[in-house]
C-alpha cells in the first residue's frame, strides 16, 4: 500500500496509496544521514525488505546502505563495497532476512550479511554493471546485466565467475527484473525497446520496437521524404523513423546532454541539433557521424532552438540561453550574432525570404530581423503583446504576413506583419570564425527599440490552460494552425477568429506535455507529435479531408469539394495529376498519398498495381524496391525475404554493421537473421553455409543439409571431418565412415 519516492537530495518521502491523494502517511525521512554531516549522501536505490515491511534499504551515492526500521524508528549504515562508488543496484535475498546482493558503478558485485555488516563472497567485476535479480526458481541463482551489452551473465552465489551468458537484446540494458514465481524477466533496454524474455527456457516472448527513453522535445519531417522523421529527445540522441512502416532506422549517438531541437538541411540528408550543454551538431544521416561540433553560444548555457534556412542559403539559426541569436554557415563561420534582453528560445526563418528572421524572446516578446541589413536597422519588429515568455513563432507558409507566437501565459497570438528582405546572397554575407564574440547588434532592453518598430495589434487564441510549446501552419489551408501546450493537447485553431471560438477541436492522445510537432507538405493532413510522455504519435486531420478524399477519388477534382480552395503546391501537383491520368490506380494511389500516410497505404496500392499488372499479362519486376513492406502481394514474400537477406549478408563486404548507433544489430547478429531469412524463403543450401563458413555452426548445418540433397549433405560431412582432423578429434572418424572416406577415417 506504500510507495517511496527517492529524490536528488538527502530526503526519502513515503505516501500510503489508501489516503487521499497527496497526502502523506509519514513524514519526510530525514533520518537518512547525521544532521553532523557537512554533505549528507543522496539515496539512489531502495529497497523494501521481502519479509519484514517495516524495513527499507537505501543504496547511496558514497557507496553506503542505509536501512531504515520504521517500527523503531532505528537507522542502520553499512558500509560502502568500495568508499565513494555509488551503488549500481541492490536486491535482498528472497530467502534469506539478512543476505542482500549488491553492485556498485566500478562494476564490484557483493553478497553482503547485513547484520555483521561484513561481505560473505566477492564475484568478479562486471563492467557498466546496471542491475542484478534474483532467479527464484533457482535457489542461489541471480542474473546481472549491463549498459554496454545485451547479454545477461548468470551466477550462483558459490561461485565467483558466471555459469552462463544468454543473448537477450542487442543493446545495453537499463534495467532487467524477474518476476517472483516465474523465469519470466522483464528487460529494458537503451534503445527503448521492451522484451518479456523466459530465461529458463532462454526464449524471448515479447519485444517491443525500439523508441525514446525519456521526454521527446521534437520531431521533423525530412524535406524531400514525407516518410522520413527524426525526432530529438531529454535521452541525448537523435532517431531517424520510416514512419510508412512504423519502424526505427537508425539513432545518432555523441551529443550529450538534453536534446532540445533538430533541423533538416534542404537536401534531406544533413541535420542541425542543438542541446543543454550550449553545443550545436551537424550531422551526415546517412552515415551517422558527426560533421561539425560548434559552440557559438557562451558560458555553456542551453542552446533550446536550431532553424536550417530552406531558401537557397546554407545559413542556420541557433538561440540560447546567452540571450543570443546566431547566424551561421554550415561550416560554422558566423554571419550574425545579436544580443537581446534575455534568454532566447523559438527561431524560425521566413519561408518565402531567406534574409528574414523571427525569434522568441524571455522577456515576452518576439523579434523579426533582417540579417541583409546592418547593425541596428538589422531589427524589423518587435512583437509586444504576451505576458509571459515567448517560445516559439512560427511564420505562415501560405501567407507570410501571418506569424504565430506562443507564450507561458498559456495564449497564442496571431500577428500581421509586412516583411520584405533584400536578395542577399549566402556569398555576400562574410563568415567570421566560429570562436568570434563580435556582437552585430545590441538591443540591450526592450525599452530601447524605437516605438515605430513595436506591433501590438494581434488576435488572442485561448484554450490552453498551461505553457503552449509547438506552434504549426497547415501548409495547404492558410487560417488552421496547431499548436501543443504542457497541458497535454493539441489544439486545432481557426486563425481568422480570436477568444475561445477560434480553437475548432482538441486532441488529447499524449499522457503529458506536448513538445513537438511537424507535417510534410505533400501529407498536409498528417501530423506527428511529440510528448514528455516518450512517445511519438501520428494523426490524421479528419473532417472535411475525409469528405474531400471520397469526392476525389469519385471525380477525380479536389476544388468541388472544399470549403475554400487549397493553396499549397502539394494540391497543385495533385490536381494536375488527376486532371491528366487516365490510370484509376495512378489517381487513388497519389490521392490516399496526399491525404494519409497510415501504415501500409502505400504497400496496398503496391499490391493492387501488381494484381493488375498480372491481370493484363504486364511485368513488374521490381516490386520488390523497398523489402521492409508491412503488405505483401503473395508473388513479393519470397522475392522480398531474399532480397533482406542479400542485403543483411553484405555486412560481410564492410567493416561496421548497418543502423550505426544504438539499436543497430551486431555483424554475427546480422549475418544470423540473413540465413533464417535465407531458409524461410527455401534456400536452405545458402543457410547451412552461411551457418558452416560464417558462423562456424557445423552441427546445426549439417542436420539441415539433408533438406538440400544426400550429395550436398556428403560434401558437407567430409568438410567438417577434416576440421576435426585438424583439430586431432575423434569425432572426424564417423564423419569420415558416413561420408564414404572410409580410407580417410582410417589414415586418422
Amino acid at each position: 500500500f506504500t510507495v517511496h519516492v527517492t529524490l536528488q537530495t538527502s530526503s526519502v518521502y513515503l505516501w500510503d496509496s489508501r489516503k487521499e491523494s497527496g497526502q502523506l502517511s509519514l513524514k519526510s525521512m530525514e533520518l537518512w544521514h547525521n544532521r553532523n554531516e557537512s554533505s549528507p549522501a543522496r539515496a539512489l536505490v531502495l529497497r523494501w525488505h521481502p519479509n519484514d515491511h517495516s524495513v527499507i534499504a537505501a543504496g547511496n551515492s558514497d557507496g553506503s546502505i542505509r536501512l531504515f526500521d520504521m517500527s523503531t524508528k532505528s537507522l542502520t549504515k553499512v558500509p560502502p563495497v568500495e568508499k565513494g562508488v555509488a551503488v549500481a543496484d541492490m536486491r535482498w535475498d528472497p530467502a534469506s532476512d539478512v543476505y542482500m546482493l549488491v553492485c556498485n558503478e566500478k562494476g564490484a558485485i557483493r553478497l553482503m550479511d547485513v547484520t555483521t555488516m561484513q561481505n560473505v563472497r566477492t564475484y568478479e567485476r562486471e563492467a557498466h554493471v546496471q542491475t542484478v535479480s534474483w532467479m527464484g526458481w533457482a535457489p542461489g541463482s541471480f542474473a546481472t546485466c549491463n549498459v554496454r551489452t545485451g547479454v545477461v551473465k548468470v551466477w550462483n552465489v558459490s561461485q565467483s565467475k558466471p555459469m552462463e551468458h544468454k543473448r537477450v537484446g542487442h543493446t545495453g540494458f537499463q534495467s532487467c527484473f524477474v518476476i517472483p514465481g516465474t523465469s519470466r524477466a522483464i528487460c529494458s533496454f537503451i534503445d527503448g525497446s521492451v522484451s518479456v524474455f523466459d530465461m529458463r527456457k532462454n526464449q524471448r516472448e515479447f519485444l517491443t520496437k525500439p523508441g525514446h527513453t525519456e521526454t521527446v522535445f521534437a520531431c521533423e519531417y525530412s524535406p524531400n521524404n514525407p516518410d522520413v522523421m527524426a525526432t530529438s529527445s531529454y535521452d541525448s540522441t537523435i532517431k531517424i523513423w520510416h514512419t510508412g512502416t512504423m519502424s526505427h532506422q537508425s539513432t545518432l549517438v555523441g551529443q550529450s546532454g538534453v536534446i532540445y531541437s533538430m533541423s533538416w538541411s534542404r537536401c534531406g540528408r544533413y541535420l542541425a541539433s542543438c542541446s543543454i550543454k550550449g553545443t550545436v551538431f551537424i550531422w551526415d544521416t546517412t552515415s551517422g557521424e558527426s560533421l561539425q561540433r560548434l559552440t557559438h553560444h557562451r558560458r555553456q548555457l542551453p542552446v533550446y532552438c536550431v532553424d536550417w534556412c530552406h531558401g537557397g542559403k546554407c545559413l542556420i539559426a541557433s538561440t540560447g540561453g546567452d540571450s543570443t541569436l546566431v547566424v551561421f554557415k554550415d561550416d560554422g563561420f558566423i554571419c550574425r550574432r545579436y544580443l537581446l534582453p534575455d534568454a532566447m528560445f523559438g527561431c524560425s526563418w521566413h519561408p518565402k525570404d531567406p534574409n528574414i528572421l523571427i525569434a522568441g524572446c524571455a522577456d515576452s516578446n518576439a523579434y523579426i530581423f533582417n540579417i541583409s541589413e546592418p547593425g541596428g536597422r538589422a531589427l524589423m519588429h518587435c512583437l509586444a503583446g504576451h505576458e509571459r515568455r515567448v517560445f516559439h513563432t512560427s511564420f505562415s507558409p501560405i501567407d507570410s504576413t501571418l506569424v504565430a507566437t506562443g507564450s507561458d501565459d498559456c495564449t497564442v497570438r496571431i500577428w500581421n506583419v509586412q516583411v520584405v528582405g533584400d536578395d542577399v546572397s549566402s556569398s555576400d554575407l562574410q563568415g567570421r570564425h566560429p570562436s568570434s564574440d563580435h556582437i552585430d547588434y545590441d538591443i540591450g532592453a526592450f525599452a530601447e527599440v524605437s516605438n515605430s518598430k513595436v506591433v501590438s495589434d494581434c488576435r488572442v487564441l485561448l484554450g490552453h490552460t498551461s505553457n503552449v510549446r509547438p506552434l504549426l501552419w497547415s501548409p495547404e489551408i492558410p487560417h488552421l494552425l496547431l499548436s501543443g501546450s504542457w497541458d497535454g493537447s493539441i489544439r486545432l485553431w481557426d486563425t481568422r477568429l480570436q477568444g475561445a471560438e477560434a480553437c475548432i477541436s482538441v486532441g488529447r492522445g499524449h499522457l503529458a506535455d506536448v513538445y513537438g510537432l511537424s507535417i510534410h507538405p505533400d501529407r498536409p493532413f498528417f501530423v506527428a507529435s511529440t510528448s514528455r510522455d516518450t512517445t511519438v504519435r501520428l494523426w490524421v486531420l479528419t473532417g472535411d479531408s475525409s469528405r474531400m478524399l471520397l469526392g476525389a477519388i469519385r471525380d477525380a477534382n479536389l476544388d468541388q469539394y472544399m470549403n475554400m480552395p487549397l493553396s499549397g503546391s502539394a494540391s497543385v501537383n495533385l490536381n494536375a495529376i488527376l486532371k491528366r491520368s487516365e490510370s484509376a490506380l495512378e489517381r487513388c494511389t497519389e490521392i490516399y498519398n496526399f491525404f494519409g500516410g497510415k501504415s501500409g497505404i502505400q504497400e496496398f496500392w503496391a499490391c493492387m498495381a501488381h494484381f493488375l499488372c498480372q491481370t493484363e499479362g504486364e511485368n513488374n519486376d521490381g516490386i520488390c524496391e523497398n523489402t521492409k513492406k508491412h503488405i505483401l502481394h503473395k508473388n513479393e514474400i519470397v522475392p522480398s525475404a531474399l532480397a533482406e537477406a542479400q542485403n543483411l549478408e553484405s555486412i560481410k563486404m564492410r567493416r561496421t554493421s548497418m543502423g550505426g548507433g544504438i539499436g543497430g544489430m551486431k555483424k554475427d547478429e546480422q549475418i544470423r537473421a540473413a540465413a533464417e531469412l535465407y531458409a524461410r524463403a527455401g534456400d536452405l543450401e545458402k543457410y547451412c553455409n552461411i551457418m558452416f563458413d560464417d558462423l562456424g555452426e557445423h552441427e546445426r548445418a549439417l542436420a539441415v543439409a539433408p533438406g538440400v540433397s544426400m550429395q550436398f549433405w556428403q560434401e558437407l560431412s567430409v568438410r567438417y571431418a577434416r576440421i576435426c582432423a585438424e583439430r586431432l578429434s575423434e569425432d572426424s572418424v564417423p564423419f569420415f565412415a558416413a561420408s564414404g572416406k572410409a580410407d580417410e577415417a582410417v589414415t586418422f
